[in-house]
């Protein structure tokens, strides 16, 4: 709905009008109309303007000069320029015509008897009647969304008042553009071919969007167009409205109701964070008397069947600790921000991709998943491990900078076992970090000793179990202890392999094999006793275990 150069022709005041040049471009829109009075009036031009002149402003212009005040016009994307001849030029310059056909350009002649009144004034009567008109259909668009909000409806409904309004397909995708709702099979099953990211100056509205050409693969390959617009609420979630441009291309009416249809769908959308906020704080509030154990357990099922929550057999509490790799941030901050701070939600749409019914929640800054477990399956362990291990490749495909770490707790045959389950996956959480790393996935019955380990709750009854020989290393007063004790520790993770060690160091093979004559040196150790050595590695683990409690402390 736009008022054209081509339209502007019709008028019964340019009937004798004849255009000289920028015939092809006579689609151009009209904005507005003013007359030249001045060489000047290229300062005052915002463009869209139709421009009408006798050329008596320009009159001592050479052909050069006429030539770039042309092109100055040209550039200022005026609408076209209407000259009224047998006044004060009998013709008009033909370098005036090239130019202004080199620079696509329409330029219009009419005789000098036709007033500029007389196309001024139907000029502007067009262009208010099409603005009229357009914030018409915008309130009565603007009233039907609102309606639609008002009256809780679906995001289902809302698309389909968009494809009845626009005459085009519609679908709505997640951040990660799985469909949520859709009014044609067709817009589920597309590749893309390219996309483009220019926004033609007829589609503005306030949510951002781009065009893509699209292979339809129900429709026999058919290549088609779509626009994309991106539709972001409160805490960075994101939508996707999907318009296929299937039937017909999108006008300027179109844009007005795709405008208000995101924003109908944006209000959905905060009304559903706000729900789904109060539904997690009462479902953590819950989860955290399940693990506490504090609720009777008749209370326990009646808040769960409130919920929706079946809460009868064996669980196991699986714990998710997650973190950002601090090194890689720093390196690859400025490259790559795909989760832009949420790592929890990563991890939610993870565990809801794989766990679709699971009972979540979150409790001292770790993700807690009530895991439902098969009693009769003797392999329900690695069962749950092979499922985490799912979980957690799903996430580090989004983002690859982010750890997760978790730790599996013991079977609870009902929900009073659950508090206890519990308990044991923050041991296997926390010994598992020391034990296999930051990023390893660790089941209680798996932690062997450090299962007694963590019954000492004196730091002091702990050190009694460093033996004498690896005690002697620590209070060995040289610069270079560290090394020692590093190298210690890995000669006896490679199964005492100097060859193994060296490579794992980055050191040269005979550093590693002097340091461990030092080591012989310094504390009496026998590598050949493995008694001893047990008792070296599991000092070693109890140092481990010591220095994470004074990190924690700080």
């Amino acid at each position: 709905m736009e008022f054209s150069v081509k339209d502007l022709l019709s008028l019964s005041s340019l009937k004798n009008a004849i255009v000289l040049s920028g015939k092809q471009y006579l689609h151009k829109i009209v904005k507005g109309s003013t007359i030249m009075e001045a060489p000047d009036i290229t300062d005052w031009l915002n463009g869209g303007e139709l421009i009408l002149t006798s050329l008596y402003p320009i009159l001592s212009f050479n052909e050069k000069e006429q030539r770039e005040f042309i092109a100055k016009l040209a550039d200022k994307d005026i609408s076209a320029l209407i000259i009224k001849t047998h006044r004060f030029v009998k013709e008009i310059p033909q370098s005036i015509i090239d130019e202004a056909e080199k620079c696509k350009l329409p330029i219009i002649q009419i005789p000098k008897e036709v007033p500029y009144v007389d196309i001024m004034y139907p000029v502007m009567e067009e262009i208010l009647d099409i603005q009229v008109k357009r914030l018409q259909y915008y309130k009565e668009i603007h009233d039907q969304f609102t309606a639609l909000s008002l009256a809780n409806e679906s995001e289902e409904k809302i698309i389909k008042t968009l494809e009845n309004l626009i005459g085009n397909p519609v679908a709505l995708f997640d951040r990660n553009f799985l469909c949520l709702a859709t009014t044609s099979p067709h817009l589920t099953n597309f590749e893309i071919v390219e996309k483009n990211f220019h926004v033609d100056k007829s589609e503005l509205m306030k949510f951002p969007h781009y065009r893509q050409v699209v292979k339809y693969y129900e429709e026999k390959e058919k290549i088609g167009h779509q626009i994309v617009v991106q539709i972001e609420t409160i805490n960075h979630i994101k939508t996707y409205l999907l318009i296929g441009e299937m039937n017909k291309p999108l006008h300027e009416l179109d844009f007005i109701a795709v405008e208000n249809a995101a924003t109908s769908l944006s209000l959905e959308l905060v009304k559903k964070f706000a729900i789904a906020e109060v539904d997690k704080r009462f479902k953590n509030d819950l989860l955290e008397q399940l693990i506490e154990g504090k609720l009777p357990t008749n209370l326990l099922y009646h808040d769960a069947n409130l919920i929706g929550w079946d809460i009868e057999g064996a669980f196991a509490v699986v714990l998710f600790k997650i973190r950002k790799n601090k090194d890689q941030n720093l390196t690859k901050k400025t490259k790559r921000r795909i989760s832009n701070g949420n790592e929890e939600t990563l991890l939610d749409e993870s565990i809801h991709r794989y766990l679709p019914n699971a009972i979540t929640g979150n409790k001292s800054g770790l993700k807690v998943v009530l895991w439902r477990v098969n009693v009769e399956s003797e392999q329900w362990l690695n069962k749950i491990k092979d499922r985490v291990t799912s979980i957690i490749d799903w996430v580090k495909k989004q983002d690859n900078e982010i750890m997760i770490q978790v730790g599996i707790g013991t079977l609870a045959e009902d929900v009073n076992n659950i508090s206890d389950s519990y308990i044991k996956a923050r041991d296997a959480l926390e010994y598992g970090e020391v034990l296999n790393g930051k990023e390893s996935i660790t089941s209680y019955s798996e932690l062997g000793v450090f299962r007694m380990l963590g019954q000492f709750t004196n730091s002091e009854d702990l050190k009694s179990f460093i033996p004498p020989s690896l005690q002697t290393l620590l209070e060995y007063q040289q610069a270079n202890k560290s090394d020692l004790l590093t190298t210690l520790k890995v000669f006896l993770q490679c199964n005492q392999n100097a060859t193994k060690a060296s490579q794992l160091l980055f050191i040269h093979h005979k550093t590693a094999v002097y340091r461990i004559e030092r080591i012989k040196e310094i504390t009496g150790m026998n590598f050949e006793d493995a008694e001893e050595m047990l008792l070296v590695q599991i000092g070693l683990k109890i140092i481990e275990l010591l220095e994470r409690e004074k990190i924690n402390k700080y």
